[in-house]
């Protein structure tokens, strides 16, 4: 059974990205994999890591224009 990889539209929520890149870590440290699987599953870790980054990044504008917001109202 292969592993679908999620499409643009199927956003895997930042905790579950971080239990995946957990997983990944422990079988690269786990010194079970070969070179080739270790290095698929390197790619695959920097892929999630993108992804956790995206979602870090898009949360944080969103405080950022919350606060905004609120000094805005504060103002008025």
């Amino acid at each position: 059974m292969s592993k679908q990889k999620p499409n643009a539209e199927q956003e895997i929520p930042y905790e579950q990205l971080i239990e995946q890149l957990e997983g990944v870590v422990d079988q690269i440290e786990g010194g079970e994999l070969g070179l080739e699987d270790s290095i698929k599953g390197y790619e695959h870790g920097i892929e999630l890591v993108k992804r956790a980054r995206t979602i870090l990044d898009r949360a944080e504008q969103r405080i950022t224009e919350l606060n905004a917001d609120s000094l805005e109202d504060e103002e008025d």
